[in-house]
């Protein structure tokens, strides 16, 4: 549950390889079975086994783009529409072929679509799913009126039971209302699932009071950072002479403070940049793939923008923060920590020469 979309598709691609290596299998088996070819329709058997060796390679073909553009965004929501669609009408193919009301094509409808729905975001899985449906009650339809051939695979000989209407309609009538009652109880139990799901993550990675990500999630996300950016910058706050504040007017007049910190702080980092409450009245922020010079002036720049901050106290009321900044670079040989450590030594430093500015840490 815990992976990223395109690891998913991987999952989804390599359960469709080994179902399509199961079909060649079978069909192999059935070539060399002389006994058994007057219950097969020969000719299309043949042409099936280079069409699913063409589905093989080209499913495992798509792992790759999967495996290659892990972390891209575009390509994790993109490649799942893509390879969804395509996952749905390859089965439906193979669906067709053994016959529509056949209990394995039954059974495999369900079960792909409890497991996509279970895997995968729901606007992902929607639209194939749909999809999938209306194509089914076509090719149903067609069947029905024998303007297509039922189970094309199989000698009408072996199926003469399954084209009796009778048949058909009763298959439908019992299987229809319990696949339906499945997938709608499905997506009313995976709907709260993620619910409480969701509600569970929130709490994990953020600060309760400034809704900035947490000491232990920000260290989570800034491992990622690591392993993809070519270098990066931590920046440390803390504000200067916060426990006079609190001391003096309160905790709730605190409270506000650092609700209004952690607003200012979001509003003038990037999107991509992470912020996160480090503990008490400090703060922690990491910039990617930037320069020093570029560091020092987005520091700067939330200095001066704390320091205009004002935090009501009373209805005519109101006082303002400043805060002690310090920054360090990160280098290939440095481990997180040791990167934090830095900054943390900058910021001792800058509250040593007079608080309300930023130091570099110089190693």
């Amino acid at each position: 549950m815990n992976w990223s979309n395109l690891n998913k598709c991987i999952l989804i691609l390599s359960l469709a390889c080994t179902m399509h290596l199961l079909w060649l299998f079978w069909k192999i088996f059935i070539l060399l079975t002389p006994s058994l070819w007057h219950w097969v329709d020969m000719s299309l058997l043949k042409f099936q086994i280079y069409l699913n060796l063409a589905s093989f390679f080209l499913l495992l073909f798509l792992i790759l783009p999967c495996w290659l553009f892990q972390g891209k965004q575009w390509a994790e929501t993109a490649l799942p529409y893509a390879i969804l669609n395509i996952f749905v009408a390859v089965i439906m193919r193979d669906g067709y072929l053994i016959g529509l009301f056949s209990p394995a094509t039954v059974i495999a409808f369900i079960c792909i679509s409890g497991l996509g729905l279970i895997l995968f975001e729901h606007r992902f899985v929607y639209f194939p799913l749909i999809f999938a449906c209306i194509v089914y009650i076509i090719l149903s339809y067609l069947t029905l009126t024998h303007d297509l051939p039922y189970s094309p695979l199989f000698t009408p000989e072996l199926l003469s039971p399954t084209l009796n209407i009778f048949w058909v309609s009763s298959m439908a009538y019992f299987v229809i209302p319990i696949a339906f009652a499945s997938l709608i109880l499905c997506e009313i139990l995976l709907f709260q699932w993620r619910h409480r799901e969701s509600l569970i993550k929130t709490l994990s990675q953020t600060d309760p009071l400034t809704t900035l990500f947490n000491r232990r999630h920000f260290n989570e996300q800034l491992k990622r950072v690591q392993a993809v950016a070519h270098n990066y910058a931590i920046i440390l706050l803390d504000l200067d002479h916060f426990k006079t504040i609190n001391d003096q007017y309160g905790h709730s007049v605190g409270d506000n403070a650092l609700k209004q910190v952690a607003q200012c702080l979001k509003s003038h980092l990037p999107e991509q940049d992470l912020v996160a409450r480090f503990g008490g009245e400090e703060f922690i922020f990491s910039l990617q793939n930037i320069t020093l010079e570029q560091t020092h002036a987005i520091a700067e720049h939330c200095r001066l923008a704390i320091s205009y901050l004002r935090i009501p106290v009373s209805a005519d009321k109101f006082i303002s923060l400043t805060a002690s900044f310090g920054l360090a670079m990160s280098n290939p040989t440095q481990c997180i920590d040791s990167v934090i450590h830095s900054a943390d030594k900058a910021l001792y430093i800058a509250k040593q020469k007079g608080r309300n500015q930023v130091h570099i840490y110089q190693s």
